[in-house]
């Protein structure tokens, strides 16, 4: 596990809570994930990584999470569709702005990073590369738990 690449990604999300929404995360221990298990999150937003590194990084949250970094950015919702819609844009966005600023730390490496895609929904598929190992770091904030997932190809 090469933490010169994961670390930036972590960093990069606390340091966007904190900026964004003045929450302060947790990180808990690292644990190695099974893509195949069930899983209690109810969205996630992910990015492809290539270049010198190849992979996926997903930010996975409950809903409640989501609702209250829309509700911290001030952003009006008018119906619970709506609000369901800006709390995928949101998730989205927000992962966008962890891997960008994750990849301009991450200097002895070229990383480029595709668009965010978001999932929702009960127990939703990531689609996770095959033989490789997913690294999950938990944290938790005052307003509910995260989960940041590293899956590099030869981790």
């Amino acid at each position: 596990m090469d933490v010169s690449v994961i670390n930036p990604f972590l960093s990069a999300c606390e340091e966007a809570f904190v900026t964004m929404f003045n929450i302060v995360p947790q990180h808990k221990e690292p644990y190695l994930l099974n893509p195949t298990a069930t899983h209690m999150w109810e969205i996630s937003g992910l990015v492809a990584v290539s270049g010198d590194e190849l992979g996926i990084v997903v930010f996975r949250l409950h809903r409640r999470l989501a609702s209250k970094m829309l509700e911290l950015s001030e952003i009006p919702v008018e119906s619970p569709e709506e609000m369901e819609e800006m709390e995928k844009g949101l998730v989205s966005e927000f992962t966008n702005i962890i891997t960008g600023n994750a990849v301009s730390a991450i200097k002895s490496k070229n990383i480029s990073v595709s668009a965010p895609d978001v999932r929702a929904g009960e127990n939703h598929v990531i689609p996770w590369p095959k033989s490789t190992r997913i690294i999950a770091v938990p944290f938790y904030t005052k307003e509910g738990i995260f989960e940041v997932d590293i899956c590099f190809k030869g981790m």
